[in-house]
């Protein structure tokens, strides 16, 4: 049975690239790295946000500290397929991901306010053990950090869709001894995300046309990837020096973000402009709230630094259970 990872603390470094770009990265990780078992896969990421939009819009801003919400699914949704919701957060350029895993349609049922546990009971995974694991201590206890988090942050809606196809690189082992080359680190990860689309959920919906309901937006050129380089700790001087060879320079590319952006585009600010006298006051009101939610994430910021300060987060082995699932139709 495959395993997957509940917990997360590295580097996620990124690169636009074009398909020359990414070609050549593809031929520079020969040997060392290929794609994993599952091969190409379509991934699906729900985010959630406020009314506002506060969280991308702190997240933009660059912030010391940032945090979102999402539901994640590999594949198609399915009610009894496995899926993962996630906080992400970001602190001083590291990521720290925690996230649990249960069926689609417990994880529809615990965002729209059932229990954590009472929505896995009722909506078991299929596999005994999977279903076991999403039940398990370690996951009750990340279920309390996303209630926490969405307690805080309430009320939480369904923000953006964001789906793109991705191949997933990771390190080729030795058939005799099991471990990778010896200039491979064991944890490096290198994903190649391809047809990045997004879906705003804010957005009126248009008029249905046959094939145009569940229409996305592109997010790149055709011919552009996006490479996502995952370590925690130094690159190795093969892949400095690959990247360096195909002149690929880290960018800050946030899907939700860039997809918020295209959705705040000429023709919404315009119209946001125009508004009527009397929308003021209420524009006025979420500015408010969004200041708010800045200061309320200064201070978890804060909370953070000193606890990071005071010894490194206490890392949890992989459970075991099925990687890939549904999620967000």
């Amino acid at each position: 049975m495959a395993t997957f990872t509940d917990v997360f603390e590295r580097k996620e470094v990124k690169y636009r690239l074009s398909a020359r770009q990414a070609e050549e990265m593809r031929r520079a990780l020969a040997g060392r790295l290929a794609p994993d078992e599952y091969g190409r896969t379509s991934v699906r990421s729900l985010y959630l946000d406020t009314p506002e939009r506060a969280l991308i819009e702190r997240s933009l801003d660059k912030p010391l500290y940032k945090e979102k919400l999402r539901l994640r699914s590999y594949g198609a949704p399915t009610g009894d397929g496995l899926v993962f919701i996630e906080i992400k957060k970001k602190f001083k350029g590291i990521v720290y991901k925690r996230r649990v895993g249960c069926s689609y349609a417990a994880a529809r049922a615990y965002l729209g306010g059932v229990p954590y546990e009472e929505a896995c009971a009722r909506f078991p995974l299929v596999d005994p053990m999977a279903a076991a694991e999403s039940c398990a201590p370690r996951s009750l206890q990340i279920a309390a950090e996303i209630d926490r988090f969405m307690t805080w942050h309430a009320p939480l809606v369904p923000s953006m869709l964001i789906r793109c196809e991705r191949v997933a690189y990771v390190p080729v082992l030795d058939a005799l001894s099991g471990q990778p080359p010896a200039d491979v680190p064991s944890d490096l990860r290198i994903t190649f995300d391809e047809c990045v689309a997004y879906r705003d959920l804010f957005a009126a919906p248009a008029v249905p046309t046959s094939g145009s309901a569940r229409a996305l937006s592109a997010l790149l050129r055709a011919d552009e990837s996006v490479m996502e380089i995952k370590a925690s700790g130094s690159f190795p001087l093969w892949l400095v020096a690959a990247l360096d060879a195909c002149r690929a320079y880290p960018t800050s590319f946030s899907k939700y973000g860039a997809a918020y952006r295209a959705c705040m585009s000429a023709p919404a600010v315009a119209s946001a402009i125009a508004q009527p006298a009397a929308e003021v006051s209420a524009t006025a009101r979420v500015d408010a709230r969004a200041a708010h939610a800045h200061a309320v994430a200064d201070q978890k910021a804060g909370c953070l630094a000193v606890t990071l300060l005071a010894g490194r987060p206490r890392r949890f082995r992989a459970t075991t259970s099925a990687k890939k699932g549904g999620c967000c139709a």
